[in-house]
This record gives structure tokens, C-alpha cells and sequence, in this order.
């Protein structure tokens, strides 16, 4: 403290000084911000746990994780692994919010569910400090996910189409506001798709995602709209260790009387530093309330586990305000990777048959390579070329214009039998 006053003395900076300051941020807020505040139920806001809340919620397009299903519903459609995450916040004093995700796909679909509880508790007490009454303000949401990806070929990642439908519900005590209890209903709708751009590594994935998403869009409760907005993100990975995503949201007001709240940015990035360590960063600025977080992920086989912190204006360095934890459970991908490798294999292998003339056993490989995912279409091309092939080499040897041919035993028998 008396530091801080010497260096006031010594610059000249004088209390009116200092308050003028502080009069010229909060004009500045006010024209600014201004507008902010003016939604119900910000439970739907806020970020929670694990990489989404550590990279400053910028997560339209960086998603790897069920955390995305409240970013962009269109994420499940492309999710590694069927995952089940538990999260804990402690939010602001006393309040906190509890979350319960869980995302599952088959191949192209995708469908998850989440559900997040928000509660502020109020205690009374006398000039003794003695406890005289307590209440408690709670929040509920929860969504339903479905999503596809459209498109999806060996040349194109696919272009994902989702939906989340919301259920919200606020409990106010009538002894603090009669009649303020109330349920709401939204829909969230997102694309996502991903592309090769600039990338400085191998890698089966695409090293560009685009997302775009309209959230919480819905009719107003008791007066007051939802917090509705338009986002666009953009996730970059250069090289395979960094990732880098930045997203910007446009408030939509849906009734004339409700101006719409200021545009809000949000970046963040994380960098793999091991196999089973990652940590990221973030930055977001939405209603005059800058926000920084910083947060780590420890991947095991079966779980991770995950702590950010997240300083804000709201933050108090005396308690444990805005810090959180995850633990993710990964059930495995379905079987997908095995699927993935035997389309490989049966590929190659096809392939080798073709150029080594043995046309009937390449078209039989290749079959079941298209088979196992009619998307793949090297596989699909090469049968097409492959079938040609053996079509062009039966008609010869019908029509005697070849004296010889190299032919599998299966293949004498059939055209035998023909004959």
C-alpha cells in the first residue's frame, strides 16, 4: 500500500485522478457494453471444464472431445471415442455447476446428451453471525444431440450437420422473487467440416476446421429472451503438437424491445507437450469482463483428467473461485481403427492381385474393401478398373483373339461350367 502511494506521489497521480480513470472505463463500458445482461439463464453460457473451458471456450471448431456438444452439436458426428465426462466448478463465491456429458458414434451418426446444474446458495444471518434462514437459486439445462456427416468421402472429410434440442428450468424461492420460477425450450443448429490448408505434418486427419452455429434459439421466459447467438470458429494445426482456434459470436435479439448484447471474441490454444499431457490457454471478451484461463489435460488409457483456472473480474483471489475439474471416460471407438486398418489391408492387398494379373482374386479383395466402407474411394475406383479388367479379359478369351492366358483355377472352372 505504501509503495503504491509513493509511486502515485511521484508520477503526480492524485486521487481525482485515479477516479477519473475509473470514470472514463466504466462510461466507456456502459456505451460499450452497455446492452449486456439483459438474457435469461446463463447457465447456458457458461464454459465448463476440460479443453473447452481452458482454450477461453473457443471450441466452434476445435472440438476433439464430448466438451464440444455444447459448442457445435454438428461435433459428434466426427468424435474420436465414445466418451463420459463428469465435471465440477466452483463459480463465483459460493455458487458452482455441475455437468454430466456423454457422446456416442456410429460411423457417420452421432448422438449425445448433457445435462448441467447451477446453484447459488443465500444465508441469512444476525449481528451474532448466527444462521437465521437460507435459500437457495438453481438452474437446470439439458440437451439432446443428434448430428450426421454428410459428404464424407476419402477426398472429402464430410460436411456435419447437428442439432441440439434444450430443456431449462430455474428455481427461484418465492421468500426472495414470487413467481420468477420458470422453464424454457431451444434448439441449437451447427455445421462443421474440415480441410488440408497449409499443413506441415502427416497425419490421416484434416489440419483446418470450419464451424458455424446458432445457439439457444427459443422464445423469451417471463419477458426476458435467451442469450441467442450466431458463432463462427476456425481451428488451425500447423504442426501435430499445436492447435490454435479462435471463434467470434454476434448476439441475436429476437423481439424489437430487447436490444441484442456487443459481439464477443474468444481464442485459445493447446499444445501436446507428451503422449499423454496437453495444456491450454485462453482468452475471451464478452460483456466487459475480459477472461483468461489456463488449464491442463493428463490422458491414460481408459480416463483423463482435467483442471483449469479461469481469472476473470469476477475472480477473488482469496478463495477458489472459477476453477475447475473433468474426468473424461473413453469407452473406445467402436472398433473403427481395427475397421479402418483391414480396409488397408484388403486394399493393398487388392492391389497387389491387380498388378500381378490375378484379376478374379483383386476384384474379391476389393469387394470387400468396399464393403467395409463404400467411401473409400481408392478402393471403390480401383474394383471399377479391376472389374473392366476382367470383363475385357473374358471377352477376349470367348471371342479366341488370345492363344494364352495366365488364368485362376477358379476362373477355368467357371467359364468350364459356362460352356
Amino acid at each position: 500500500m505504501m509503495f503504491g502511494m509513493a509511486l502515485c506521489v511521484a508520477y503526480g497521480i492524485t486521487a481525482e485522478d485515479r477516479a477519473d480513470f475509473y470514470a472514463d472505463y466504466t462510461e466507456f463500458g456502459m456505451r460499450w457494453w452497455g446492452d449486456t445482461g439483459l438474457t435469461a439463464f446463463p447457465v447456458l453460457e457458461i464454459p465448463l471444464g476440460g479443453r473447452h473451458e481452458a482454450m477461453g471456450g473457443a471450441f466452434t471448431a476445435a472440438g476433439p472431445d464430448v466438451g464440444a456438444l455444447n459448442a457445435n452439436p454438428a461435433a459428434t458426428a466426427t468424435l474420436r471415442y465414445t466418451e463420459l465426462a463428469l465435471s465440477h466448478k466452483n463459480h463465483i463465491a459460493d455458487s458452482s455447476i455441475e455437468s454430466l456429458g456423454y457422446a456416442i458414434r456410429f460411423d457417420d451418426l452421432g448422438l449425445g446428451a448433457d445435462a448441467r446444474y447451477l446453484h447459488v446458495p443465500f444465508t441469512a444471518r444476525d449481528d451474532r453471525g448466527r444462521q437465521t434462514a437460507s435459500a437457495r437459486y438453481s438452474e437446470f439445462a439439458g440437451l439432446l444431440n443428434v448430428s450426421y456427416n454428410l459428404f464424407r468421402s476419402y477426398y472429402f472429410h464430410g460436411l456435419s450437420v447437428g442439432l441440439n434440442t434444450r430443456l431449462a428450468h430455474r428455481s427461484v424461492p418465492e421468500s426472495i422473487s414470487p413467481g420468477q420460477s420458470a422453464t424454457a425450450v431451444a434448439v441449437d443448429i451447427g455445421l462443421l467440416t474440415r480441410f488440408n490448408v497449409l499443413k506441415f505434418h502427416s497425419a490421416r486427419e484434416r489440419n483446418l476446421s470450419v464451424g458455424l452455429v446458432a445457439r439457444n434459439l427459443g422464445p423469451a421466459v417471463l419477458g426476458d429472451p435467451l442469450p441467442t447467438h450466431i458463432a463462427g470458429g476456425i481451428a488451425y494445426r500447423p504442426i501435430r503438437p499445436l492447435l490454435i482456434a479462435f471463434d467470434a459470436e454476434f448476439p441475436v435479439s429476437l423481439y424489437d424491445d430487447v436490444p441484442a448484447a456487443p459481439p464477443a471474441v474468444q481464442t485459445g490454444i493447446n499444445v501436446q507437450i507428451t503422449d499423454f499431457f496437453d495444456a491450454g490457454a485462453g482468452f475471451r471478451l464478452k460483456g466487459g469482463n475480459p477472461r483468461f484461463s489456463l488449464g491442463g489435460n493428463l490422458d491414460f488409457d481408459e480416463v483423463s483428467l482435467a483442471a483449469v483456472y479461469t481469472l476473470d473480474l469476477t475472480t477473488s483471489l482469496r478463495a477458489p473461485d472459477n476453477f475447475s475439474i473433468q474426468a473424461r471416460f473413453n469407452f473406445g471407438d467402436r472398433g473403427r481403427l481395427e475397421r479402418r486398418e483391414r480396409l488397408e489391408d484388403l486394399y493393398l492387398e487388392g492391389l497387389i492381385s491387380l498388378v500381378e494379373g490375378e484379376l478374379s482374386q483383386a476384384v474379391s479383395l476389393l469387394e470387400e474393401a468396399v464393403a467395409l466402407d463404400p467411401a473409400f474411394n481408392p478402393a471403390v475406383e480401383t474394383l471399377a478398373s479391376a472389374r473392366r479388367s476382367l470383363e475385357l479379359q473374358r471377352d477376349m478369351f470367348r471371342l479366341g483373339d488370345l492363344e494364352e492366358l495366365d488364368r485362376d483355377p477358379g476362373l477355368l472352372l467357371q467359364e468350364d461350367e459356362t460352356e
